[in-house]
């Protein structure tokens, strides 16, 4: 939308009359409001003057401020004869209100300082309060030894000044928009009469003869300078009826013809300037560059060497340049050197050529290099730019790196067989050794003799336990190579953790520990994996049991905690993304386990959880599922770990350290997150919120 000249005159004598008269209202309700507020700190100050010079007056009797009795009515007394002023109070040198023309003021803190002003007598005026604010003058109170020992505080509300101060904009504004509507009226009459109208006549006029109409004549108009112009417009368009076309032409081929020659002379000096810092940047580059830089001529001549040709191959540069390519190729003994030299025949010829080469240096030293070489043009000719890269540390550490690759490779296949195997080959003859055993157990126990009945219950038992180390090396492979899958669901944590305590009941009882349970119940639920969750708590929960010794106590609390949370990067290629939710607050639900067992060494409690380790000297435990020091396989808490990482949460240990006489117990943490979704960013356990 244009904006023409009429709206923009109105639109700026809007602007300049509105800012003008706001501007003088608003200083005017500045200057009443300071002029309030300095009138209503005068009559607190003479009103504290006032109380001051009684109460020194009783002090001058000998008499301590703390016995006197009317000091308040005193108070009182100033406060009623001024409706403005709030409050009189005497306090001591720590602030404490002694006396108070209001029971309602005397919590008030008159040292709780919200901002401060000086006056212009350089009297110090306080803004006080909470909920209600108050301007507070203090006057010391001198005792006839000269020191201060109170103050009188005569204060008024903040309330008060801006209900006056509101009155007085409410006023301002309505005397702004009537006059701010007559000033206005009267400009845009102006506007409108003296200058539009004027200027809407020339305006016609000239685009009348901007069609070709020279034969316009524009009228007589009311104000000098229009009709100065209009007489110089009608001059013109007599002039241009006769001789504008003709002039037009032969300046526009003129300004043609200049402009073309102005565009060629910038264009050539600007080339010429580029060219020259072209070659001094291709120079200096060339010198400064951390890779050796040969240039073959077309006469395939050595013509440039940088300082760190010079050191790649030990020869100085006056030994190198000039010298034929194939003699260069021969002073650093090159193997293969019609290769090479027809690798520089192709790039000569426009080809990007990279290949390796084997030479000597001048010191005897075998170099293994990478040449890139590529065609460039100078002054006209072809040239071959030839870049030399030491790689014999890189093709070293490029074979290590192959023979770890190898080598882990290798380890994570046999690692897969021996799981493989655990899976396949073993539950088939498990499966068969537990459904013979179950077989003999009950149908054929009245045909066997009792010993016999006693060992093959034992071989059943032997075969499920064997059976359930399968089932956790399969979980755990699952878990290496993320297969496991979550049934996600509402989980109540709490009653989860009642439903595990009673699988193992039975062991509690046995080994006579006992157990305290302090569940929140205000804990929320969470998603999870119910059966995930039951076999994370069971493995924990029967880890404690077996390094509690007979007596001991297990404590199992449930909470709730907020964490901070890092920002993380996000992976690159296949991995497993990453939800970046920042560093924020995060609710999470966690379970500690607690017991008096034997406790875990400090290097240890990081690596309980990993797969296949034991903890202590393997000889001093002792077999079965649940007694004391009983040996596993070592993937319990493996699998605890990968399931609640799967959770998106945390797991881990406290220990004070390892002691089988002291029993100095430990402490598992358990973390989980109320949506396993959010659950791939770190937790940052240095800002844990409680």
């Amino acid at each position: 939308m244009k904006i023409t000249l009429e709206r923009r005159i109105i639109l700026f004598s809007f602007i300049i009359l509105f800012l003008t008269i706001l501007a003088n209202s608003g200083m005017d309700i500045v200057g009443f409001r300071r002029d309030y507020v300095n009138a209503l700190v005068l009559r607190s100050q003479s009103l504290g003057t006032s109380m001051k010079g009684s109460v020194e007056k009783v002090l001058g009797l000998g008499l301590d401020l703390r016995e006197l009795s009317d000091i308040s009515e005193k108070c009182r007394e100033l406060v009623q004869g001024s409706p403005e002023i709030a409050y009189c109070l005497i306090t001591d040198l720590d602030g404490t209100t002694l006396f108070a023309n209001d029971p309602a003021y005397r919590s008030l803190r008159t040292n709780s300082i919200i901002s401060s002003y000086t006056m212009s007598d350089k009297h110090r005026v306080n803004l006080i309060g909470d909920q209600v604010r108050y301007f507070d003058s203090a006057t010391p109170v001198i005792s006839p030894d000269g020191k201060t020992v109170a103050s009188v505080h005569v204060g008024f509300r903040e309330e008060i000044v801006n209900d006056k101060v509101a009155k007085m904009v409410v006023r301002s504004v309505f005397v702004l928009l009537i006059f701010f509507l007559l000033s206005f009226s009267l400009v845009v009459f102006f506007v409108k009469k003296g200058i539009m109208q004027p200027i809407s006549a020339l305006l016609n006029g000239v685009k009348k003869i901007s069609e070709g109409s020279f034969d316009t004549v524009i009228g007589k108009m009311p104000v000098y300078e229009f009709n100065k112009l209009a007489e110089t417009i009608n001059f013109m368009s007599a002039s241009l009826k006769n001789r504008e076309e003709e002039i037009q032409k032969n300046y526009q081929e003129l300004e043609s013809t200049h402009n073309d020659l102005h565009d060629s002379y910038i264009k050539l000096e600007s080339l010429s300037l580029e060219l020259e810092k072209s070659e001094e940047l291709y120079k200096s580059l060339m010198e400064d560059s951390s890779d050796a830089i040969v240039v073959i001529g077309g006469g395939e001549r050595v013509m440039m060497v940088n300082k760190m040709a010079e050191e790649f191959f030990g020869y100085a540069a006056r030994e190198i340049v000039g010298l034929p390519l194939t003699k260069f190729l021969l002073l650093l003994n090159i193997e293969n050197i019609p290769k090479i030299h027809r690798v520089f025949s192709d790039a000569i010829k426009g080809v990007h050529v990279v290949e390796e080469l084997q030479f000597v240096n001048k010191d005897e030293t075998v170099v293994l290099g990478r040449v890139y070489a590529s065609s460039i043009k100078s002054s006209g000719e072809r040239l071959v730019q030839a870049i030399f890269r030491d790689i014999t540390k890189e093709n070293e550490i490029l074979r290590n790196l192959e023979k770890s690759a190898a080598d882990l490779a290798r380890l994570n296949k046999m690692k897969d067989s021996f799981l493989g195997l655990a899976s396949h080959e073993l539950k088939t003859p498990l499966t068969v050794i537990m459904g013979y055993a179950e077989l003999i157990s009950t149908d054929m126990a009245e045909r066997v003799d009792k010993t016999v009945l006693e060992m093959v219950q034992n071989i059943s038992n032997a075969a499920v336990r064997l059976d359930n180390i399968v089932k956790d090396m399969v979980d755990v492979s699952m878990i290496d190579e993320k297969k496991l899958q979550l049934k996600l669901e509402g989980v109540n944590l709490n009653r989860l953790v009642e439903d595990s305590v009673n699988e193992l009941r039975f062991f509690f009882s046995m080994r006579r520990q006992e157990l305290h349970l302090n569940l929140d119940e205000t804990i929320p639920a969470i998603k999870g994996d119910n059966l995930r969750l039951l076999q994370l708590l069971s493995n924990i929960l029967g880890n404690a049991i077996k390094f509690t010794p007979d007596g001991g106590t297990i404590a199992i609390s449930t909470g709730v905690k907020y964490l901070l949370r890092s920002k993380q990067p996000e992976l690159s290629g296949h991995g497993q993304p990453v939800v970046n939710i920042g560093k924020d607050r995060h609710m999470y639900v966690e379970v500690a386990i607690n017991d008096t067992g034997i406790g875990i060494d400090r290097e240890d409690q990081l690596r309980i959880f990993d797969k296949f380790y034991e903890v202590g000297n393997i000889e001093e435990h002792s077999s079965g599922k649940v007694a004391f020091k009983a040996k596993g396989a070592g993937l319990g808490l493996a699998i605890a770990k990968g399931i609640v990482e799967m959770h998106g949460g945390e797991i881990w240990v406290e220990s004070p350290g390892y002691d089988a006489e002291r029993y100095p117990g430990s402490t598992f943490h358990v973390l989980l997150p109320l949506d396993p979704l959010i659950g791939d960013a770190t937790l940052d356990y240095m800002n844990l919120l409680r």
